[in-house]
């Protein structure tokens, strides 16, 4: 029942699309934000699972995996 709150930033030229994913679902998407923030209210277990995020512009793609587990 508690929230978590994940955090995700990038900076590129020309300013990188933000996505938050969970599996293959994306969650959240920003084209050109420097900071995009993940919000989770009242986690369950069936909150658990890799997230995922992604920074692409036309020179390349970053990400970030981590693995929330709710007990």
């Amino acid at each position: 029942g508690s929230q978590v709150h994940l955090g995700c930033s990038a900076e590129g030229r020309p300013p990188p699309l933000l996505t938050w994913f969970r599996g293959p679902q994306v969650l959240r998407e920003e084209p050109g934000a420097a900071a995009l923030p993940l919000h989770l209210a009242q986690v369950s277990p069936q909150d658990s699972g890799t997230y995922t995020c992604v920074a692409e512009n036309r020179h390349g793609r970053h990400n970030r995996s981590l693995e929330l587990h709710v007990a």
